[in-house]
């Protein structure tokens, strides 16, 4: 495995840059391979697998570029008018031109669903010496309908005359980038460069056995230059919704074993790049493009960083003459990356820097672009040592006083923040829908429950199936109220002994703490259950704020979930800390 750190780049037009990662090889480039991804959760749910095949590729002597499009991860928006308008087909076309910058050496596309799709276009670049199409969508407009499909299904969007067509889970689309996907069609329109071998010298399709759609798609692509191979694995990989993706191996090991095949020997050599660091403009005014109608804008800038002694991967946010403290530190979600639920933390980060707040938001270790503990696994599942990270980040980023930070999480860094507030008593925290009733790994495995975790009221699997009994069920239906209450008083003793998370908010606001606690009504139970009402005094009034929004999803999938957050932490920031900054 290659030990070369990856490196961060921006490129493409100034106005609206893209984000990429660039891996080297350890020894001399053969080639350089471009990686398109897909869009919206399946974006999400494959970083991983993108991060692995890059990785994979530096064995082969290949260099390999992880790029976003614009309005999405870590890219800047799209801006409406000249070069900057057009959409992701010319993103892939910016990577090539980017890569081909670099030195003369072959390069290779391999894109993913419509990641593939948009490669197959080959709009603004010259033809590659080999592509792989993985897992291609027949159409844009399957594409759409499957991922309403699965908003639906999770009870995530809206279904009516209500219904928003272009918000899906995680992501919302312009009319503009819907009507641009729904015009890819590989069933019926011409294949246009593929046909004509004008995407690349040698092509390699790779579906699924299980869809017959799929198997239509291959006698399509029925050509010279094009093999055909089944793969499996992309079901567990992209159609997960609460599991885990799982890293289809086969998939990357067909995809690794073939580019060394076709690609050329060659080995010209390239130029590592190093502009880890870009200036552009953004809105200051809201959360979208600086081309929306009216939009105040600002110059932010970001540049990538290695943070802590294990070299946590993180991207810098501030205005174009610095950030002043306190430091809003914003922490990678579950098994994702950095970038937030639905860009919630790459909008918050650049929206805040343009009112003059340093921001940073970072993977925790194993996850998103930044290593594993020594010694430790990738993507640890709730890992006590995310904490560490947490507080390994204040320390990095205010050295002289560590607590000089705002802490940000969702669901499981919802959790990590709020332990590493109670170590680092920092100026700020904002937990949104933490995750803190869970069966601990180290408990899982026979172990004490870590001193760390004293938010944690560990999952009492006894107790719980009581309280899901038959008898439980049969009182709730016919007393619900007092039976509701007395579950709760139970649930409340064990909270207590446990651990009392509604009394450590209550510690927190008392060391000086300005805390903002933003759930829905289930997320809220535990800290009702175990002392909240009782550390709800006039004096911590003014530094405790929970906000219950009964509707709220669990991650913050639809867009006006995200936007009803956006605004109580705006409000939360610039109230609390702009003040005392001026004062």
């Amino acid at each position: 495995m290659s030990l070369a750190r990856p490196v961060p780049v921006w490129f493409g037009p100034d106005e609206s840059p893209l984000f990429g990662v660039f891996h080297a090889p350890e020894e001399t480039t053969r080639g350089v391979i471009v990686l398109c991804p897909p869009l919206g959760r399946e974006y999400t749910y494959s970083h991983s697998t993108f991060v692995q095949l890059a990785t994979l590729l530096t064995t082969l002597g290949f260099a390999v570029l992880r790029f976003d499009y614009r309005s999405t991860g870590d890219s800047f928006e799209r801006i409406e008018g000249g070069e900057a308008a057009s959409g992701f087909e010319r993103d892939i076309g910016f990577a090539v031109e980017y890569v081909r910058s670099l030195g003369t050496a072959p390069v290779g596309i391999v894109g993913m669903r419509l990641g593939a799709n948009f490669a197959s276009a080959r709009r603004g670049f010259e033809p590659v010496d080999a592509a792989v199409l993985w897992d291609p969508c027949p159409t844009g407009r399957s594409f759409l309908r499957e991922q309403r499909a699965l908003g639906l299904f999770a009870v995530v969007l809206k279904s009516g005359d209500d219904a928003d067509p272009l918000d899906f889970p995680g992501f919302k689309l312009s009319p503009e980038m819907s009507d641009e996907i729904s015009s890819l069609d590989f069933m019926e329109s011409d294949l246009g460069p593929i046909a004509k071998d004008g995407l690349a010298n040698r092509v390699l399709l790779l579906t699924r056995t299980e869809r017959v759609a799929d198997r239509k798609l291959a006698d399509r692509f029925d050509l010279p230059n094009v093999e055909h191979r089944e793969v499996p694995g992309q079901p567990k990989l992209l159609n997960v919704h609460d599991d885990w993706p799982v890293v289809p191996t086969e998939g990357l090991a067909t995809i690794a074993e073939w580019l060394d095949k076709v690609m050329p020997r060659s080995s010209p050599g390239i130029a590592v790049p190093t502009r880890s660091e870009v200036t552009a403009q953004v809105s200051t005014n809201g959360l979208g493009s600086s081309a929306d109608q009216g939009a105040q804008t600002a110059l932010v800038r970001e540049r990538g960083v290695r943070l802590g002694p294990g070299g946590l991967f993180a991207i810098e946010t501030e205005g174009e003459t610095g950030g002043s403290d306190p430091v809003c530190v914003f922490v990678s979600v579950a098994n994702e990356h950095r970038v937030g639920p639905g860009r919630l933390w790459v909008q918050l980060s650049r929206r805040l820097a343009a009112e003059g707040f340093r921001c940073v938001r970072f993977d925790v270790n194993g996850f998103g672009d930044s290593p594993p503990r020594s010694g430790g696994p990738v993507q640890p599942v709730r890992s006590v040592t995310a904490i560490d990270d947490v507080l390994d980040v204040a320390r990095a980023v205010s050295p002289e006083d560590p607590g000089n930070v705002v802490l940000f999480g969702l669901c499981s860094s919802g959790y990590q923040v709020l332990e590493a507030a109670l170590s680092l008593l920092p100026r700020g925290v904002c937990a949104l829908n933490p995750s803190i009733v869970f069966h601990p790994p180290e408990v899982t495995s026979g172990g004490r429950m870590d001193v760390r975790r004293r938010f944690c009221v560990p999952e009492d699997l006894a107790l719980a199936g009581a309280r899901d009994s038959r008898a439980v069920r049969w009182f709730k239906r016919r007393l619900p109220t007092p039976t509701t209450k007395v579950s709760h008083r139970l649930w409340s003793v064990v909270g207590f002994f446990r651990n009392g998370p509604g009394a450590r908010l209550g510690n927190l606001a008392q060391a000086g703490t300005e805390v903002l606690l933003i759930c829905n009504d289930h997320e809220i139970q535990p800290f009702l259950e175990s002392g909240v009402s009782a550390v709800r005094r006039p004096e911590l009034k003014a530094r405790l704020h929970i906000e219950v929004i009964h509707t709220l999803n669990h991650g913050l999938l639809p867009s006006r979930d995200r936007e009803q957050v956006t605004e109580l932490i705006l409000d939360y920031v610039l109230t609390r800390f702009r003040t005392q900054r001026s004062s």
